[in-house]
C-alpha cells in the first residue's frame, strides 16, 4: 500500500510540517511512505484528484489528513468515489472534531499504529451532490459563530470568536429556515435556534451535538433546537457540549432529533452554512447519507 500524508503546516498553533516529516523518517524503510505539503485552500482535495487520476485504480493507496478537521474535509472531497483510496488522520489541528468519535482518539498519534490500520467503510454525507462531509453539517446559531471568527481570523482581528458569539446572540437566535427530513418538516413556523445533520458526534471544539451516532448505520442524525430565550440557551449550552441535551426533561420541548435519509433545509434568503468547520452560503441545500462510501484507516 502506498501512504501518503496531507501535511498542512498552519492547521495548529505552529507550524507542524518539520515535525510531523522528522516523526515519519523512522518509517520510511518499512512502509512506502510519500509526503505532500498543502500551500492553498482546496490543494488537498486537487492534489488527491490529480493523483488518484493519473495512478492505476488498482494500486491501493490511504491518504492521511495531517492537520485539522478543515484538512480532513479536503482529503475526504478527493477521496470519495474511487474504491483504491482510503484515508485516515493525524490530528495536528486546533479542533480535531471528528478524530473523537474513533475508537482511542489517542491511537491516531502512533505513526506505527496508523500505518497499521484496518481499512472499513463509513458513511458520508453529500451536499447537493457536490461536496462531501465526514463529520457535521451544521446551520443556525453555530455556523454564524464560525462563519465571523473566521473571516475576522483572516482580517488579523483578535478575540475573533468571542466577536462571533456576540453576533450571533444579537442576529442569530431565530433563524428563518425550514428544515425537512425524509419529507417531513421539523419545524412549521420556518424558525430556528440552530440545526445540524451529523455522521460523527462532535463539532465546534468541544459540542457532542450527536450522541448517538454511528458511523456506518446508512443513518443521518438530524438535531434541531428550536428558538429560545437567552436564559434558556444558556443553560442549554452545557448541557449540548455534554451530549445531554436529549435527555434533559427541561430541553424536552424545544428539541427534534431523529434519523434519516435525507435533510432539505432552504429560506428566502441566503444563510450559513458549516462544512465540517469550512464555510458556504446559499438559500436551499440538500444534505443526503452515501452509506458505507468511504473506506477509513481504524488504528483499534
Amino acid at each position: 500500500m502506498k501512504h501518503i500524508f496531507i501535511i498542512n503546516p498552519h492547521a495548529g498553533a505552529h507550524d507542524s510540517y518539520e515535525p510531523t516529516v522528522n516523526a515519519l523518517k523512522p518509517f520510511m524503510d518499512k512502509f512506502d511512505i510519500e509526503i505532500h505539503k498543502t500551500g492553498h485552500e482546496k490543494d488537498a482535495t486537487e492534489f488527491i484528484k490529480d493523483y488518484l487520476k493519473t495512478h492505476p485504480n488498482d494500486e491501493e493507496v490511504r491518504f492521511y489528513s495531517a492537520g485539522g478537521d478543515g484538512t480532513l474535509n479536503e482529503v475526504v472531497n478527493g477521496v470519495v468515489g474511487y474504491e483504491n483510496a482510503s484515508i485516515s488522520l493525524y490530528p495536528s489541528g486546533s479542533g480535531n472534531d471528528f478524530v473523537k468519535s474513533l475508537p482511542s482518539p489517542s491511537s491516531y498519534l502512533n505513526f506505527e499504529k496508523l500505518l497499521n490500520a484496518k481499512n472499513k467503510k463509513i458513511d458520508v454525507l453529500s451536499i447537493n451532490n457536490e461536496l462531501y462531509c465526514v463529520n457535521v453539517c451544521n446551520f443556525g446559531f453555530d455556523a454564524i459563530v464560525a462563519e465571523t471568527a473566521n473571516r475576522l481570523k483572516k482580517q488579523g482581528k483578535k478575540n475573533a470568536y468571542t466577536k462571533g458569539i456576540v453576533k450571533a446572540l444579537f442576529n442569530g437566535m431565530k433563524n428563518q429556515i425550514t428544515v425537512e427530513v425524509d419529507g417531513k418538516t421539523l419545524n412549521p413556523s420556518g424558525k430556528l435556534l440552530l440545526a445540524n445533520c451529523a455522521n460523527g458526534a462532535y463539532y465546534g471544539g468541544k459540542y457532542k451535538c450527536a450522541p448517538n451516532y454511528v458511523l456506518d448505520d446508512g443513518l443521518i442524525e438530524v438535531c434541531l433546537v428550536n428558538p429560545v430565550s437567552v436564559p434558556t440557551f444558556l443553560k442549554l449550552v452545557k448541557k449540548y457540549s455534554l451530549g445531554e441535551h436529549l435527555t434533559d426533561k427541561r430541553f424536552e420541548k424545544y428539541i427534534v432529533y431523529l434519523r434519516g435519509k435525507k435533510v432539505k433545509m432552504y429560506s428566502d434568503k441566503p444563510f450559513v452554512v458549516s462544512i465540517d468547520g469550512e464555510i458556504i452560503f446559499g438559500k436551499e441545500f440538500t444534505v443526503e447519507i452515501l452509506e458505507k462510501s468511504l473506506n477509513f484507516g481504524f488504528t483499534e
